[in-house]
């Protein structure tokens, strides 16, 4: 039956019956609250962003049913969808709740607490489809009479879960002593603000119907105003503090909000010159507000360049500080030594010296000359591979045989390692690929570089009569390499200290060293690894690292098996030596 059927006041669509407030409280708000909701998944996809379009996605189904049932006559489709809404209000208030926990406690809830949501949630289900729900429909007023057992229930509910996030909201802000505590004020605030609004304004409208007004309900519509506040406030969360892990302009959501109000007047207006001007108007805050944002987010993003180059520059400015007093320090060592030998020469001290003891002096201050050297070397490369960017293609590539290559340099590294007790061998080399294109003395600086490191960085202990222990856990260094595609990796493995996963990202850049390298030698520039992925990226290929702390490290080099193109390299070797004199 239809109320229009008794002279009822019928809710048609556009008819000076339905409340003017109407479509201002519904569509703008569900819009704007949905378009948040659809960003924020889209943008990240967690839990979070989930719940949240769940939560806006529950609210907006509210809004269309009551819309159906404001702008409807027919009683039975005012029936069928009124009694939706208290399981609606309810969820809202369940996953109101569930939001806040997953947002504050930044992880999901138990399964003991989800339990009790859903038990919460069960007599409103189970009492849907009976009399409890709607126990009969008010004809001349057009509108469901609601049973007092449901409703109260759902509203008790309500408020129940109103006071829950309150105390919770009220005991982490206490509890959090870090900047995160204006994020839980901003979204308890936002949140308790809207289901006050909402529920309130719905449990008052359904006590004046209750007790004798006949179109109480439109007070409801102002409390669906609680969500645009609550979309505010996490409008400010996203710009301000990057909540969700993702990026929204101020001047994106201001504009998109404008939009949306403009937008929304199409709904009620009746008159063409009407339509026409707000058209116009929508067509040119929309032009002027794309502008806006692009230029804001070009402003936004050259200041985000310049924060991350001004990091880098501080990162710079404070490891060249550092590398001054540490290379003034190995400096000054080495020169004191080699000093006092050459005084004591002078002075003849030396000759009154046992054999012995002289060779002792003089092998002391070879060590340290050769210390000098490699501090000099290091700085020297740097700087040349940085001023002339080396590219094999600049240079004729020489053929460089594999195994040849790594058996003369494990060689060089004989007297080292078995006074170290360390075990470096060849491991397993990909015998497809027995010959390589390259700068063989420019590899060879790499991978020495990479042998030293793990020489220095495993901790073992000489062993008797020089004969190395191989036992499980011994001090070892394997190198091997295997082909991919039209490239060769290649592998330099260890089981010494290891690196920290956090330092690994600012391994290959200038003058840094890991904490852990640090504090076990104090010698060394931070210039090595750098000047290896200046090598390995001018023969085309890539480097990169694998470690655990205290397992152990393995540094890969990726190069091309053959160089394309070959070229004079006359001036790149005279600006070096120039350099080098």
């Amino acid at each position: 039956m239809f109320c229009s059927d008794i002279s009822a006041p019928v809710y048609f669509i556009f008819s000076s019956e339905v409340p003017h407030l109407l479509y201002y409280s519904h569509i703008p708000t569900g819009i704007f609250s949905l378009l948040i909701g659809i960003f924020v998944f889209w943008k990240n996809r967690s839990l979070l962003s989930g719940l949240l379009l769940g939560l806006v996605s529950v609210f907006n189904i509210w809004l269309l049913l009551s819309l159906i049932v404001w702008t409807n006559s027919n009683s039975q489709i005012i029936m069928f969808f009124w009694s939706m809404f208290g399981v609606l209000n309810a969820l809202i208030s369940v996953l109101s709740l569930y939001f806040v926990y997953v947002f504050v406690d930044k992880k999901d809830i138990s399964w003991k607490l989800r339990g009790l949501l859903l038990l919460l949630l069960l007599p409103l289900l189970f009492f849907l489809p009976t009399s409890r729900n709607l126990p009969m429909f008010d004809l001349p007023n057009c509108q469901a009479i609601e049973g007092n057992y449901y409703i109260n229930y759902y509203y008790g509910l309500n408020f129940f879960v109103f006071i829950w996030i309150l105390v919770y909201g009220i005991h982490k802000y206490i509890q959090e002593k870090t900047d995160f505590r204006r994020q839980i004020l901003l979204l308890v605030v936002g949140i308790e603000f809207f289901l006050l609004s909402f529920f309130v304004s719905g449990f008052l409208a359904s006590y004046l119907t209750e007790i004798g007004y006949p179109n109480a309900f439109e007070v409801e519509q102002y409390g669906l105003f609680g969500m645009t506040v609550f979309v505010f406030l996490l409008g400010m969360l996203i710009v301000k503090y990057k909540a969700f892990n993702i990026k929204l302009l101020a001047a994106q959501a201001l504009v998109a909000a404008i939009i949306i109000l403009i937008a929304s007047q199409f709904a009620f207006i009746q008159n063409p010159i009407n339509r026409i001007l707000t058209g116009i108007t929508l067509v040119i805050v929309s032009t002027f507000g794309w502008w806006l944002v692009r230029s804001v987010k070009e402003v936004d993003r050259q200041r985000e360049e310049l924060e991350v180059v001004n990091k880098e520059l501080d990162r710079l400015d404070k490891a060249k500080n550092e590398f001054i007093n540490i290379a003034s320090h190995q400096l000054r060592t080495p020169i004191t030594v080699i000093k006092g030998v050459v005084s004591m020469i002078q002075q003849g001290d030396m000759d009154k010296l046992p054999v012995e003891s002289k060779k002792k002096f003089y092998d002391g201050a070879m060590i340290k000359c050769q210390k000098l050297e490699e501090i000099i070397n290091d700085i020297l490369n740097a700087t040349s591979l940085t001023n002339n960017k080396f590219n094999v293609m600049d240079r004729a590539a020489e053929d460089v045989d594999i195994r040849d290559f790594f058996e003369k340099m494990i060689e060089g590294f004989k007297i080292e390692t078995l006074g170290r007790g360390i075990d470096l061998t060849i491991g397993e080399l990909d015998a497809s690929v027995p010959v390589i294109q390259g700068q063989r003395k420019y590899l060879e600086e790499a991978f020495s570089n990479l042998i030293t490191n793990a020489i220095k960085y495993t901790p073992s202990e000489k062993k008797t009569n020089d004969i190395r222990d191989t036992r499980a856990g011994a001090a070892t260094i394997m190198i091997g390499s295997k082909r991919d595609g039209d490239n060769i990796i290649f592998s330099v493995k260890d089981n010494g200290i290891g690196i920290a996963a956090e330092e690994i990202p600012n391994l290959f850049k200038k003058f840094y060293r890991a904490k852990n390298a640090t504090a076990m030698y104090t010698d060394g520039t931070g210039l090595g690894l750098f000047i290896i992925k200046e090598i390995v990226q001018g023969h085309g290929g890539d480097v990169w690292v694998e470690s655990e702390l205290g397992k152990g490290t393995t540094f890969f080099i990726k190069l091309p098996i053959k160089q394309v193109g070959k070229a004079d390299v006359k001036k790149f070797i005279e600006a070096q030596a120039n350099l080098k004199m």
